[in-house]
């Protein structure tokens, strides 16, 4: 009885001291955590503005340039094969050779995006690693907590995106599409899955899925031949054969909103917008697409006489940019068609942010930056040290 006593009177004791070392630990994580600001992110320096960089790569070279826009300096990353395909996420370079092999860089400039307030870091840029696919790669969609990478035999592959910005690519997922298409679009925690009914043939609807590529049931649309995308504020689009499909997060549920083209079909090519915008812009060989997210609208835009190669919208609902054939920045009237504006500078390619557009000249290696506000204005012209045939922006 007595030693029973004992006991119970040891295990209290010993409860006692394991509770108060628990409270003192959580006191302790506690007052840690409040030491930290909002935004803190381990690594990095968080700044008062955007940290905007061009990356740039010679085709077939096995090297990134990374171009300081603020200083105009230069820095090498070294990839592991010869650069033929560049995208990016905002953060993260993806070069790929062509065909199955990807590098992905952390290019250490990015945008935090809590809608009411934006934070900027800066942190070392670094590669992060190689990938090679089992078949040519098709598509590369990076936002927010995922990544994911199309191939040529109708497959996805899930990363997560989290894990990039640790260092390390780990693999979440792999979805089989069932049809040709290889499209899945990160929004909103989950992905919106390009799906059909026979691998020969492309997708004919999207499907949300969670990162292990399961139905989660929260939507599914039709959308025949899915073939570009974008994350805008206002929702994802992405574009379908006849039509356009907006999906918008409302509360906890995804929302779909179809808008309708009236005779042309929706261009295959790839949308360019500004970040943290709700407009978007993608040209056909004759025309541009204008799709605002917010509002839900779908117009078409003639460009009479020009053959076009790409289109951007400044977002700022009366203006929409593109490139032509012959290398030549314009600038439209969004209502009426009429040309404001152009710039002949043997463009190859279009970005631009919230204030300015940049377009290489790869054999002059050059990189324009064009003030699109002030009636395509030249604000500088940056000498690089390498030719650039294939640019993205990034830390915008």
């Amino acid at each position: 009885m007595i030693i029973t006593s004992v006991r119970r009177l040891a295990c209290t004791a010993a409860l006692s001291i394991t509770l108060a070392m628990s409270a003192c630990g959580s006191t302790n994580e506690q007052q840690a955590a409040e030491e930290k600001p909002h935004g803190y992110v381990a690594g990095a320096e968080e700044l008062s503005e955007a940290q905007p960089a061009i990356a740039y790569a010679t085709r077939g070279a096995r090297r990134l340039h990374l171009l300081d826009l603020a200083t105009a300096s230069e820095r090498e990353i070294s990839l592991s094969h010869g650069a033929e395909r560049v995208t990016e996420d905002g953060r993260f370079v993806y070069v790929g050779d062509g065909q199955r092999r990807l590098d992905i860089v952390d290019v250490g400039v990015w945008t935090v995006d809590h809608t009411d307030h934006v934070h900027y870091y800066r942190a070392p840029a670094r590669p992060v690693g190689a990938l090679t696919l089992d078949a040519p790669i098709t598509t590369v969609a990076g936002f927010e907590a995922h990544t994911t990478i199309g191939t040529a035999d109708g497959k996805v592959t899930v990363l997560d995106r989290r894990e990039l910005e640790a260092g390390k690519v780990a693999t979440l997922a792999t979805i089989d599409s069932s049809s040709s298409t290889a499209l899945a679009v990160p929004y909103a925690g989950q992905l919106l899955v390009a799906v059909g009914d026979d691998p020969a043939r492309p997708a004919n609807r999207i499907t949300a899925m969670n990162e292990r590529g399961e139905p989660t049931g929260a939507l599914e649309v039709p959308c025949p031949a899915p073939r570009g995308w974008a994350v805008l504020r206002g929702g994802a689009v992405i574009a379908c054969e006849g039509n356009l499909v907006r999906v918008k997060i409302e509360g906890e549920k995804l929302t779909a909103t179809v808008l309708g083209s009236p005779r042309t079909p929706v261009s295959a090519g790839t949308f360019g917008y500004r970040p943290r915008s709700n407009e978007a812009a993608v040209a056909d060989r004759a025309g541009i697409w204008s799709v605002n997210a917010a509002k839900a609208t779908l117009r078409y835009l003639p460009a009479t006489g020009r053959a076009l190669v790409a289109a951007a919208s400044p977002a700022d609902g009366s203006t929409v940019l593109a490139i032509d054939t012959s290398g030549t920045l314009i600038s439209y009237d969004l209502a009426t068609g009429k040309l404001l504006a152009q710039k002949s500078v043997s463009a190859s390619n279009l970005t631009l942010d919230a204030d300015r557009a940049y377009l290489a000249e790869p054999a002059a290696r050059i990189i324009h930056e064009i003030d699109y506000r002030d009636g395509l204005r030249t604000a500088r012209t940056l000498r690089v040290a390498g030719r650039p045939d294939l640019v993205v922006e990034v830390g915008r």
